[in-house]
């Protein structure tokens, strides 16, 4: 079997500057859900027909789906017209499956069960009452070729082929699908989008539920399709988890959190915080209030406590930042521990300049590591400390002024 999908037409009434099959739904554009939907039936020869605008469609789709066909629909002669333009790909023989690509809600089963019917019953064509629909390849081109009929807006209907399929004695039927009607939601607004989402928004966190993860409320969760979660998960309410994220076993994730690209292991704990394109070690846990970004890769049984900030840096196993921390540009070592208020000074207003802490060191309360400096083994830095230079294994740097104390000193300034 063959698949023609629709995708001709910008989209006016999304009022947006995006192309409408383009708009994103958790984790995929419109269109993607679509083409992966006819993909998991086992079609492989799918044709996009676009528009004289969808440059920008043919150039995000081809790189994901690089043996998709696409066909462009010069002008806007309506639905039957594009797939007239779809129809080059198109053998007599050949069993063709059309689909609109603004209903990312149907799904796998629903055009299994069309094709069944279509099979079983030896016909030229099935139809549903808005999409998909399975024709005959040789009947479709002859119905196309025929068609003379126009709608009010002067447009080939696609909806008119069917009657003229059976006015030139084609068998053709009609399914009435049992299934939830929403999985014929189309896209044309932004309102529909929002629905759109919503729908797709519990089908995958059912999905997931039936999997083995525990949500405690469900409507606040949001999860791309794109996210892999492994059964034993606790996911909190108003937790959104985008891009590809993978969560292994027994993890929670508090409230609140917004995790993105990030991969957490087993048993961690995120609480309350924000993950972009980070790496949690198991038994981890984060928060709350901490701030992970581009490329924090954490090891296991690590504590990165409230406001703490990791960007660009590789943190060993058992180290410890339990407050009010930056830690950026950076390798450390296993159990480390970093005091209230360390801060790695990691950017001198032109460039950035990396520091290493190895493994036992304790970075005292307040300290500044200027970087580029190292923190060698088991080394300390007392509180209050702005380190500058390279701290040996075992040694104490301490960078502060010595206290003076001034006795007297506001009985005087009163007098």
């Amino acid at each position: 079997m063959k698949a023609i999908i629709l995708a001709a037409g910008q989209g006016k009434r999304m009022r947006s500057n995006i192309q409408k099959l383009l708009h994103p739904i958790l984790g995929k554009t419109i269109i993607q859900y679509v083409i992966e939907t006819v993909q998991a039936t086992g079609i492989e020869d799918v044709t996009v027909v676009i528009g004289s605008d969808g440059a920008e469609i043919v150039a995000t789709l081809g790189s994901i789906y690089p043996q998709l066909h696409f066909a462009i629909q010069e002008s806007a002669l309506g639905t039957a017209h594009a797939v007239q333009a779809g129809t080059k790909q198109i053998n007599d023989n050949d069993d063709v499956l059309i689909l609109y690509g603004s209903m990312p809600l149907v799904t796998e089963e629903l055009i299994k069960k069309l094709n069944v019917l279509y099979e079983e019953n030896h016909i030229d064509g099935v139809v549903t009452a808005s999409s998909p629909h399975i024709f005959k390849g040789r009947v479709l081109k002859q119905g196309l070729a025929k068609m003379r009929k126009f709608n009010d807006q002067s447009e080939y209907d696609l909806a008119d082929l069917p009657q003229t399929l059976r006015e030139d004695g084609y068998n053709i039927q009609a399914y009435k699908s049992l299934d939830d009607m929403t999985v014929f939601t189309g896209i044309n607004t932004q309102v529909q989008l929002a629905e759109a989402v919503q729908h797709m928004r519990n089908r995958i966190n059912t999905k997931h539920m039936l999997n083995g993860v525990r949500m405690i409320d469900p409507s606040t969760v949001y999860i791309d399709d794109t996210v892999e979660i492994k059964p034993g998960v606790i996911i909190y309410p108003n937790v959104i988890l985008e891009g590809v994220c993978k969560i292994d076993g027994n993890v929670i994730i508090g409230p609140n959190s917004h995790l993105k690209n990030t991969t957490v292991g087993t048993a961690a704990h995120i609480n309350q915080s924000v993950l972009h394109d980070s790496k949690i070690g198991a038994g981890t846990t984060v928060g709350p209030f901490a701030y992970l970004r581009q490329n924090a890769n954490v090891g296991c049984k690590c504590r990165i406590g409230n406001f703490v900030e990791i960007k660009n840096s590789n943190i060993g196993d058992g180290t410890k930042a339990a407050h009010l921390t930056y830690i950026g540009d950076a390798d450390v070592g296993k159990k480390v521990n970093f005091g209230c208020g360390a801060i790695t000074v990691n950017y001198v207003g032109k460039n950035k300049h990396h520091t290493i802490i190895e493994d036992h060191a304790f970075i005292g309360s307040n300290s500044n590591l200027v970087a580029p400096v190292k923190v060698g083994e088991g080394a300390y830095t007392a509180a209050g400390s702005t380190i500058t230079n390279d701290l040996q294994s075992c040694s104490l740097g301490i960078a502060r002024a010595r206290q003076v104390e001034k006795l007297n000193w506001t009985k005087t300034k009163k007098t």
